[in-house]
Protein backbone atom coordinates (compact mmCIF):
# COMPACT_ATOMS: atom_id res chain seq x y z
CA UNK A 1 0.00 0.00 0.00
CA UNK A 2 1.59 3.18 -0.98
CA UNK A 3 0.68 6.57 0.92
CA UNK A 4 3.35 9.32 0.89
CA UNK A 5 3.90 12.50 3.27
CA UNK A 6 4.41 16.19 1.53
CA UNK A 7 3.93 19.66 3.48
CA UNK A 8 4.78 23.17 1.13
CA UNK A 9 4.53 25.50 3.70
CA UNK A 10 6.14 24.18 6.88
CA UNK A 11 9.73 25.09 8.05
CA UNK A 12 12.76 23.32 7.01
CA UNK A 13 13.35 21.55 10.45
CA UNK A 14 9.16 20.73 10.37
CA UNK A 15 10.10 18.93 6.68
CA UNK A 16 12.69 16.82 8.03
CA UNK A 17 11.04 15.89 11.25
CA UNK A 18 8.23 14.80 9.32
CA UNK A 19 10.37 12.87 6.36
CA UNK A 20 12.76 10.72 8.83
CA UNK A 21 9.52 9.80 10.76
CA UNK A 22 8.24 9.10 7.64
CA UNK A 23 10.84 6.62 6.71
CA UNK A 24 11.30 5.54 10.14
CA UNK A 25 7.23 3.60 9.49
CA UNK A 26 7.85 2.11 6.48
CA UNK A 27 6.30 5.40 4.35
CA UNK A 28 7.18 4.63 0.31
CA UNK A 29 8.14 8.57 -0.44
CA UNK A 30 7.75 12.04 0.20
CA UNK A 31 6.23 14.38 -2.59
CA UNK A 32 7.28 17.75 -2.46
CA UNK A 33 5.20 20.55 -4.14
CA UNK A 34 5.27 24.30 -4.56
CA UNK A 35 3.10 26.91 -3.08
CA UNK A 36 4.58 30.07 -4.71
CA UNK A 37 5.43 32.83 -2.11
CA UNK A 38 6.01 30.24 0.45
CA UNK A 39 8.69 27.52 -0.87
CA UNK A 40 9.75 26.00 -4.00
CA UNK A 41 9.54 21.50 -4.65
CA UNK A 42 12.97 21.77 -5.86
CA UNK A 43 14.77 23.42 -2.73
CA UNK A 44 12.49 21.11 -0.24
CA UNK A 45 13.42 18.13 -2.74
CA UNK A 46 17.38 18.80 -2.81
CA UNK A 47 17.27 19.12 0.87
CA UNK A 48 15.91 15.97 1.22
CA UNK A 49 18.22 13.94 -0.79
CA UNK A 50 21.01 15.99 1.46
CA UNK A 51 19.91 15.28 4.72
CA UNK A 52 20.18 11.39 3.33
CA UNK A 53 16.49 10.09 4.90
CA UNK A 54 15.78 6.57 3.40
CA UNK A 55 12.70 7.74 2.08
CA UNK A 56 11.94 8.17 -1.98
CA UNK A 57 11.63 11.47 -3.57
CA UNK A 58 9.03 12.69 -6.04
CA UNK A 59 9.88 15.90 -7.26
CA UNK A 60 6.78 18.82 -7.98
CA UNK A 61 5.51 20.47 -9.20
CA UNK A 62 7.11 22.85 -11.57
CA UNK A 63 5.29 24.48 -14.14
CA UNK A 64 6.63 25.12 -17.69
CA UNK A 65 5.28 28.40 -17.71
CA UNK A 66 8.17 29.44 -15.40
CA UNK A 67 10.63 27.25 -15.81
CA UNK A 68 12.02 25.48 -19.29
CA UNK A 69 11.47 21.81 -19.63
CA UNK A 70 15.43 21.31 -20.49
CA UNK A 71 15.97 23.67 -17.47
CA UNK A 72 13.51 21.46 -15.26
CA UNK A 73 16.00 18.43 -16.60
CA UNK A 74 18.85 20.18 -15.36
CA UNK A 75 17.68 20.75 -11.70
CA UNK A 76 15.94 17.15 -11.97
CA UNK A 77 19.60 16.06 -12.69
CA UNK A 78 20.89 17.83 -9.81
CA UNK A 79 18.81 16.13 -7.30
CA UNK A 80 18.66 12.91 -8.59
CA UNK A 81 22.83 13.11 -7.94
CA UNK A 82 22.22 14.76 -4.27
CA UNK A 83 19.49 12.40 -3.37
CA UNK A 84 21.79 9.46 -4.80
CA UNK A 85 19.28 7.96 -6.97
CA UNK A 86 16.32 7.97 -4.90
CA UNK A 87 14.04 10.64 -7.12
CA UNK A 88 11.13 8.03 -8.27
CA UNK A 89 9.29 10.77 -10.16
CA UNK A 90 8.46 13.93 -11.25
CA UNK A 91 5.43 15.78 -11.32
CA UNK A 92 4.16 18.79 -13.34
CA UNK A 93 1.61 21.26 -13.33
CA UNK A 94 0.93 24.31 -15.06
CA UNK A 95 0.06 26.20 -11.95
CA UNK A 96 -2.97 27.83 -10.95
CA UNK A 97 -4.38 30.47 -13.84
CA UNK A 98 -4.34 33.75 -11.70
CA UNK A 99 -0.61 33.01 -10.39
CA UNK A 100 0.71 32.59 -13.52
CA UNK A 101 -1.06 36.14 -14.91
CA UNK A 102 0.23 37.65 -11.82
CA UNK A 103 3.54 37.44 -13.38
CA UNK A 104 2.19 38.87 -16.64
CA UNK A 105 2.51 35.22 -18.51
CA UNK A 106 -0.23 34.43 -21.16
CA UNK A 107 -1.63 30.88 -20.09
CA UNK A 108 -2.12 29.80 -24.09
CA UNK A 109 -2.52 26.56 -24.45
CA UNK A 110 -1.72 24.41 -20.86
CA UNK A 111 -2.47 20.95 -22.41
CA UNK A 112 0.16 21.54 -25.15
CA UNK A 113 2.41 22.97 -23.55
CA UNK A 114 2.58 20.39 -20.61
CA UNK A 115 2.31 18.02 -23.17
CA UNK A 116 5.90 19.22 -25.41
CA UNK A 117 7.52 19.74 -22.08
CA UNK A 118 6.85 15.52 -21.10
CA UNK A 119 8.26 14.60 -24.55
CA UNK A 120 11.69 17.03 -23.78
CA UNK A 121 11.88 15.97 -20.39
CA UNK A 122 11.42 12.43 -21.23
CA UNK A 123 14.26 12.18 -24.17
CA UNK A 124 16.48 14.11 -21.91
CA UNK A 125 16.39 11.69 -18.87
CA UNK A 126 16.51 8.62 -21.00
CA UNK A 127 19.06 9.82 -23.11
CA UNK A 128 20.80 13.15 -22.06
CA UNK A 129 20.24 15.04 -25.16
CA UNK A 130 17.12 16.35 -27.00
CA UNK A 131 16.53 18.00 -30.38
CA UNK A 132 12.73 18.97 -30.97
CA UNK A 133 10.75 21.14 -33.31
CA UNK A 134 7.07 21.38 -31.73
CA UNK A 135 4.57 23.97 -31.31
CA UNK A 136 5.94 25.91 -28.32
CA UNK A 137 9.40 24.52 -27.42
CA UNK A 138 12.25 24.29 -30.21
CA UNK A 139 15.43 23.00 -28.92
CA UNK A 140 18.62 22.33 -30.74
CA UNK A 141 20.66 19.81 -29.99
CA UNK A 142 20.50 20.47 -26.12
CA UNK A 143 22.86 18.14 -24.07
CA UNK A 144 23.09 17.19 -20.75
CA UNK A 145 26.43 16.55 -19.05
CA UNK A 146 24.83 14.85 -16.68
CA UNK A 147 23.43 11.13 -15.94
CA UNK A 148 20.03 9.97 -14.69
CA UNK A 149 20.59 7.06 -12.43
CA UNK A 150 17.71 5.26 -13.83
CA UNK A 151 14.33 6.28 -15.48
CA UNK A 152 12.10 8.77 -13.63
CA UNK A 153 8.61 8.55 -14.16
CA UNK A 154 6.53 11.70 -15.14
CA UNK A 155 3.29 12.29 -13.25
CA UNK A 156 0.91 15.09 -14.52
CA UNK A 157 -1.16 17.49 -12.32
CA UNK A 158 -4.71 18.48 -12.79
CA UNK A 159 -8.17 17.76 -12.88
CA UNK A 160 -9.93 18.47 -16.19
CA UNK A 161 -11.04 15.52 -18.51
CA UNK A 162 -8.74 17.13 -21.48
CA UNK A 163 -5.61 16.83 -18.99
CA UNK A 164 -6.91 13.58 -17.86
CA UNK A 165 -6.97 11.85 -21.63
CA UNK A 166 -3.40 13.60 -22.16
CA UNK A 167 -2.12 12.01 -18.92
CA UNK A 168 -3.38 8.47 -20.02
CA UNK A 169 -2.00 8.93 -23.14
CA UNK A 170 1.60 10.34 -22.14
CA UNK A 171 2.62 10.80 -18.95
CA UNK A 172 3.29 7.81 -16.03
CA UNK A 173 0.65 8.86 -13.48
CA UNK A 174 -1.93 11.42 -12.97
CA UNK A 175 -1.77 13.60 -9.75
CA UNK A 176 -5.32 14.63 -8.51
CA UNK A 177 -5.51 18.05 -6.58
CA UNK A 178 -6.96 19.08 -3.64
CA UNK A 179 -10.47 18.91 -1.93
CA UNK A 180 -11.44 16.08 -5.07
CA UNK A 181 -13.93 14.28 -3.95
CA UNK A 182 -14.14 10.21 -3.95
CA UNK A 183 -16.88 10.24 -6.35
CA UNK A 184 -14.88 12.85 -8.67
CA UNK A 185 -11.98 10.37 -8.19
CA UNK A 186 -13.88 7.29 -9.16
CA UNK A 187 -15.13 8.84 -11.97
CA UNK A 188 -11.66 9.93 -13.11
CA UNK A 189 -9.72 6.02 -12.44
CA UNK A 190 -13.04 4.81 -14.57
CA UNK A 191 -12.16 7.01 -17.40
CA UNK A 192 -8.80 6.65 -17.42
CA UNK A 193 -8.63 3.40 -17.27
CA UNK A 194 -10.59 3.53 -20.60
CA UNK A 195 -8.11 5.64 -22.08
CA UNK A 196 -5.39 4.12 -20.86
CA UNK A 197 -6.11 0.78 -22.90
CA UNK A 198 -7.35 2.72 -26.21
CA UNK A 199 -3.62 4.40 -25.81
CA UNK A 200 -2.35 0.63 -25.42
CA UNK A 201 -1.05 1.53 -21.87
CA UNK A 202 -0.61 -0.61 -19.20
CA UNK A 203 -2.90 0.72 -15.93
CA UNK A 204 -0.18 -1.44 -13.52
CA UNK A 205 2.42 1.11 -14.67
CA UNK A 206 0.08 4.26 -14.05
CA UNK A 207 -0.11 5.57 -10.57
CA UNK A 208 -3.30 8.06 -9.36
CA UNK A 209 -2.44 9.76 -6.84
CA UNK A 210 -4.58 12.33 -4.79
CA UNK A 211 -3.72 15.31 -2.07
CA UNK A 212 -5.36 15.03 0.73
CA UNK A 213 -5.73 17.69 3.45
CA UNK A 214 -5.50 15.84 6.79
CA UNK A 215 -5.43 16.45 10.25
CA UNK A 216 -5.85 14.03 12.90
CA UNK A 217 -7.41 14.77 15.87
CA UNK A 218 -6.47 13.86 19.41
CA UNK A 219 -8.65 14.98 21.99
CA UNK A 220 -6.87 14.76 24.97
CA UNK A 221 -4.09 16.99 23.08
CA UNK A 222 -3.46 20.71 25.13
CA UNK A 223 -4.83 22.23 21.57
CA UNK A 224 -8.41 22.44 21.58
CA UNK A 225 -9.99 20.27 18.67
CA UNK A 226 -10.94 23.40 17.05
CA UNK A 227 -7.07 24.50 17.17
CA UNK A 228 -6.47 21.05 15.58
CA UNK A 229 -8.71 21.38 12.78
CA UNK A 230 -8.61 25.20 11.74
CA UNK A 231 -5.89 25.15 9.35
CA UNK A 232 -7.34 22.77 7.06
CA UNK A 233 -10.69 23.83 7.11
CA UNK A 234 -9.59 27.54 6.73
CA UNK A 235 -7.59 25.94 3.67
CA UNK A 236 -10.40 24.23 2.27
CA UNK A 237 -12.59 26.97 2.75
CA UNK A 238 -10.09 28.76 0.88
CA UNK A 239 -9.91 25.78 -2.11
CA UNK A 240 -13.41 25.38 -2.37
CA UNK A 241 -13.94 28.93 -3.35
CA UNK A 242 -13.17 27.77 -7.14
CA UNK A 243 -15.82 27.22 -9.57
CA UNK A 244 -14.49 24.40 -10.51
CA UNK A 245 -14.59 22.82 -6.88
CA UNK A 246 -17.75 23.40 -6.35
CA UNK A 247 -20.16 21.01 -8.44
CA UNK A 248 -17.34 18.27 -6.98
CA UNK A 249 -18.68 19.18 -3.74
CA UNK A 250 -22.43 19.37 -4.37
CA UNK A 251 -22.28 16.11 -6.43
CA UNK A 252 -20.69 14.62 -2.73
CA UNK A 253 -24.26 15.79 -1.34
CA UNK A 254 -22.90 19.09 0.08
CA UNK A 255 -25.00 21.88 -1.18
CA UNK A 256 -23.07 25.58 -0.08
CA UNK A 257 -23.12 29.17 -0.95
CA UNK A 258 -19.73 30.05 -2.94
CA UNK A 259 -20.36 33.61 -2.32
CA UNK A 260 -21.17 33.67 1.43
CA UNK A 261 -17.62 31.38 1.22
CA UNK A 262 -15.55 33.85 -0.45
CA UNK A 263 -16.79 36.57 1.80
CA UNK A 264 -15.60 34.59 5.09
CA UNK A 265 -12.31 33.91 3.13
CA UNK A 266 -11.90 37.58 1.86
CA UNK A 267 -12.53 38.46 5.29
CA UNK A 268 -10.68 35.99 7.18
CA UNK A 269 -13.90 35.39 9.50
CA UNK A 270 -12.83 31.75 11.13
CA UNK A 271 -16.17 31.69 12.81
CA UNK A 272 -18.50 31.93 8.91
CA UNK A 273 -15.98 29.38 7.57
CA UNK A 274 -16.30 26.82 10.01
CA UNK A 275 -20.14 27.14 9.82
CA UNK A 276 -20.19 26.98 5.96
CA UNK A 277 -17.59 23.95 6.27
CA UNK A 278 -18.62 22.15 8.82
CA UNK A 279 -17.55 18.08 9.86
CA UNK A 280 -19.94 17.25 6.83
CA UNK A 281 -18.24 18.92 4.53
CA UNK A 282 -14.74 18.30 5.28
CA UNK A 283 -15.63 14.29 5.20
CA UNK A 284 -16.36 15.15 1.76
CA UNK A 285 -13.36 16.96 0.53
CA UNK A 286 -10.31 16.16 3.13
CA UNK A 287 -9.88 14.22 5.90
CA UNK A 288 -10.25 15.15 9.47
CA UNK A 289 -11.08 13.68 12.63
CA UNK A 290 -10.08 10.53 14.66
CA UNK A 291 -7.46 8.15 13.75
CA UNK A 292 -9.91 5.93 12.61
CA UNK A 293 -12.11 7.85 11.32
CA UNK A 294 -9.07 9.43 9.23
CA UNK A 295 -8.32 6.00 7.90
CA UNK A 296 -12.06 5.18 7.17
CA UNK A 297 -11.39 8.45 4.59
CA UNK A 298 -8.10 7.38 2.94
CA UNK A 299 -9.44 4.08 2.46
CA UNK A 300 -12.76 5.67 1.31
CA UNK A 301 -9.96 7.52 -1.54
CA UNK A 302 -8.55 3.95 -2.32
CA UNK A 303 -11.26 1.79 -2.62
CA UNK A 304 -12.33 5.02 -5.34
CA UNK A 305 -8.89 4.08 -7.35
CA UNK A 306 -6.82 5.76 -5.65
CA UNK A 307 -3.13 4.28 -5.64
CA UNK A 308 -0.87 7.05 -3.73
CA UNK A 309 -2.70 9.01 -1.49
CA UNK A 310 -0.39 11.84 -0.31
CA UNK A 311 -0.89 13.55 3.08
CA UNK A 312 -1.05 16.85 2.86
CA UNK A 313 0.34 18.17 5.92
CA UNK A 314 -0.92 21.91 6.88
CA UNK A 315 -0.92 23.44 10.15
CA UNK A 316 0.40 22.93 13.50
CA UNK A 317 3.81 20.80 13.78
CA UNK A 318 1.81 18.71 16.11
CA UNK A 319 -1.07 17.87 13.96
CA UNK A 320 1.23 16.87 11.05
CA UNK A 321 3.32 14.26 12.97
CA UNK A 322 0.28 12.77 14.81
CA UNK A 323 -1.18 12.60 10.50
CA UNK A 324 2.26 10.62 9.75
CA UNK A 325 2.34 8.64 12.97
CA UNK A 326 -1.53 7.66 12.39
CA UNK A 327 -1.53 6.79 9.07
CA UNK A 328 1.82 4.85 8.63
CA UNK A 329 1.16 1.53 6.32
CA UNK A 330 1.07 -0.61 9.33
CA UNK A 331 -1.73 0.71 10.33
CA UNK A 332 -4.43 0.06 7.40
Amino acid sequence: MQIAVSDTVGPGSDIREQAELAAELGYDSYWTQELIDVKDGFTTATALGVWDIDIDIVVGLPSPYTRHPAIIATVLSSIDDYADGRVEGLAMGTSAPEVIRKLGIDMDRPIKRLSEANDILRALIETGECTYEGEIYTLNNWKLRAEFSDDIPLYACGAGPVMQEMATAKFDGLWLPFNATAPFTAEVVETGEENLEEFGRDREKFTYALNIPTAVVDEDSEMSVEEQKRDIREFTAWHCCSDHIKPLVEKAGVDYDIDALRTAVRENDSEAMAEIVDQEFLDVVAAVGSPEHVRDRYLEYIDSGIDCPVIYNYGPQEVKMRNVQELAPEKF
